[in-house]
């Protein structure tokens, strides 16, 4: 008798574990996917502002130059975030 009430609460509590685990796996995932998709806006930023200032009159600029110089780095703290497509990490 003990051993079907032991069992039927094993059950329980394992599928009440794999359902917190499963949303929170989940929801990790959604930051995760927030996080790449503002790195890749990051990065078109980076790249477009680059291409405006062929020059470097902008960067020159003490105004301007921090905004590039505090977007650099942005995008460089986020690439040290995740690891390259290649499997490798970047952090070493």
């Amino acid at each position: 008798m003990w051993w079907w009430i032991l069992t039927i609460l094993f059950f329980l509590i394992s599928s009440g574990l794999s359902a917190l685990v499963y949303f929170s796996l989940r929801r990790i995932n959604q930051y995760e996917d927030l996080i790449i998709r503002f790195q890749q806006l990051v990065s078109y930023s980076t790249e477009h502002m680059k291409r405006v200032d062929t020059n470097g009159h902008y960067k020159s600029d003490d105004e301007t130059g921090f905004f590039f110089d505090q977007l650099k780095e942005l995008q460089l703290m986020l690439d040290d975030m995740f690891e390259t497509e290649d499997g490798e990490n970047t952090n070493g």
